[in-house]
């Protein structure tokens, strides 16, 4: 029984979002989106979300959950190219200014290594100029695409290109400077000490003799004297 009312309820909610999806759709497609989408067209999707509603209360009232998902995409695959033209219009300011900043920063790179400033120094001039080259590129790309996006229909989808450039000149200008290994104490040369002799502090054969004799006439003094009879 649970099974069952599990499976209703997903049946339920399918045809309900086909419903919500046509009140929504006709509601923007007369408001935010009527710019996006040619008046040929907006009428005639206009009438396709009128027959989907009849359907859902004559013949789609009591459908399979599937039946419903598959009517909902089918009508996704016509509004969605409007809604998106709809979102990049919306958000196509925020790409093109995050590009000219960008322009603006590797712009400003390039000046600094042409002052020859010590930030960097270190970097390649062919690499550098392969940076200012793609910057110069990017830059006359963007006016002319902004440009054209100006006198462009609504209807039409903007291209909008944001990445090219990081991608190209980050791995040059964030480079880092090679390390440089400070040089090397010249060792001054020390004077070498010459062998030292171990028996330096010994004393000689004769030395040994004498410090016996005189050990010995120490001992004689020291013994007692003795009667002879």
């Amino acid at each position: 029984m649970m099974m069952q009312d599990k499976l209703e309820k997903e049946r339920n909610d399918a045809k309900n979002a086909v419903e919500e999806y046509v009140y929504e759709m006709r509601d923007k497609l007369c408001s935010i989106y009527e710019n996006f989408v040619n008046e040929d067209d907006r009428n005639s999707f206009i009438l396709k979300l009128e027959d989907t509603e009849n359907w859902l209360y004559e013949d789609g009232e009591d459908q399979a959950k599937q039946v419903y998902i598959d009517k909902l995409n089918d009508r996704k695959n016509l509004g969605q190219p409007i809604q998106t033209r709809y979102q990049e219009f919306e958000e196509q300011p925020k790409p093109f200014e995050e590009l000219g900043k960008q322009i603006q920063l590797y712009m400003k790179m390039i000046h600094s290594f042409k002052n020859k400033e010590e930030a960097y120094e270190h970097l390649d001039p062919a690499e550098v100029e392969k940076v200012e080259k793609s910057v110069n590129e990017s830059m006359e790309w963007m006016n002319n695409k902004m440009n054209l996006q100006h006198k462009q229909n609504l209807t039409v989808d903007p291209v909008v290109k944001t990445k090219e450039l990081t991608f190209t000149c980050n791995p040059i200008v964030t480079k880092p400077k090679p390390k440089v290994e400070p040089p090397k104490d010249e060792q001054q040369a020390s004077e070498q000490n010459g062998p030292v002799d171990s028996n330096t502090n010994s004393q000689g054969p004769q030395a040994a003799e004498q410090s016996s004799d005189t050990a010995a006439s120490d001992a004689e003094k020291q013994l007692p004297e003795m009667d002879i009879e």
